[in-house]
């Protein structure tokens, strides 16, 4: 990942969003849009090897695979809902982004489900 590469290219899609706003808000909004998604996918193409690298250990502990899965997609729900509320808080729609950080928070709660159920079997098999 290179960092500097994306740092600029923020920057110059913050000045350019900025200058564009003067003349007509959608158009910057559209820049945002734009330079956010370029952005996230260079994130997640970098994130990869690190998902193989977690793979892989969890696999020499002997770790339950998919309670690592579900860690990983909470971390993502997470990272995707925090992105499309500060979109939507930088186009002024702070409701929007209020009920977009509930969803995201409904839906980590509804992922972690399995881990929930597997922590109370083994609470039950400590206590009897």
């Amino acid at each position: 990942m290179n960092i500097a590469a994306i740092v600029g290219t923020g920057v110059a899609a913050a000045a350019l969003a900025a200058v564009l706003r003067r003349s007509g808000a959608e158009y910057g909004l559209f820049v945002s849009a734009a330079a956010s998604l370029l952005i996230l996918y260079a994130v997640v193409t970098a994130v990869y090897p690190i998902t193989e690298l977690i793979g892989e250990l969890s696999d020499a502990a002997g770790a339950d695979n998919g309670n690592i899965a579900i860690l990983i997609k909470a971390l993502a729900v997470c990272f995707i809902t925090q992105l499309a509320a500060e979109s939507c808080r930088d186009s002024g729609e702070g409701a929007i982004a209020s009920k977009i950080e509930l969803a995201g928070k409904t839906a980590v709660l509804l992922l972690a489900i399995p881990l929930f159920r597997s922590l109370l079997g083994i609470v039950k098999g400590l206590i009897m």
